[in-house]
């Protein structure tokens, strides 16, 4: 006759194996998360690098286009352009200061982020500044361009600074 053996039928479900692929588990998540959290964070500022640039661009553009009407004045601007023929239009340059920053602000469509215009002529010396008197050391990012342009019937560099 053969011996009857006896064995226990519990499950034995938490063993050091399973302690071991629960802690690798983790830790693969765990990593998995971070980089996808760190991947957001990326995708986020390129966002906002992207929309400061398009900002700054069309910013800038204003330099380039007649606005709306075509010869605006103080109380009929709709569209901010500073150029009438192809060429920077001096009394509308120095309409800025006389509409403010504000107006400006609200017709550039600038957000949260603020401006300055710089105009220098063919030996670094300043034509024109607005608005005067900007302070850039508390600025989180700031954006620059320089274009050409033409006042007077003479080249200029045409400086837009945002920042926020």
């Amino acid at each position: 006759m053969g011996a009857f053996v006896l064995t226990n039928k519990k499950a034995q479900t938490l063993t050091y194996d399973f302690f071991i692929a629960m802690g690798i588990f983790f830790i693969i998540l765990t990593i998995i998360m971070g980089y996808w959290h760190y991947s957001m964070l990326q995708m986020q500022e390129i966002s906002e690098k992207n929309k400061a640039i398009n900002t700054l661009f069309l910013s800038s553009q204003a330099w380039f286009k007649e606005g709306y009407p075509k010869y605006w004045d103080i109380n009929d601007v709709r569209e901010l352009g500073m150029s009438n023929d192809y060429a920077i239009n001096r009394s509308k340059m120095e309409m800025l200061s006389v509409l403010g920053y504000s107006k400006i602000a609200y017709l550039l469509n600038l957000g949260t982020y603020n401006l300055q215009y710089t105009i220098h002529n063919a030996s670094n010396s300043t034509l024109f500044q607005f608005p005067l008197g900007v302070n850039l050391t508390s600025a989180k990012n700031i954006y620059k361009i320089e274009r050409l342009g033409i006042l007077d019937e003479k080249p200029v560099n045409i400086r837009t600074i945002i920042w926020d």
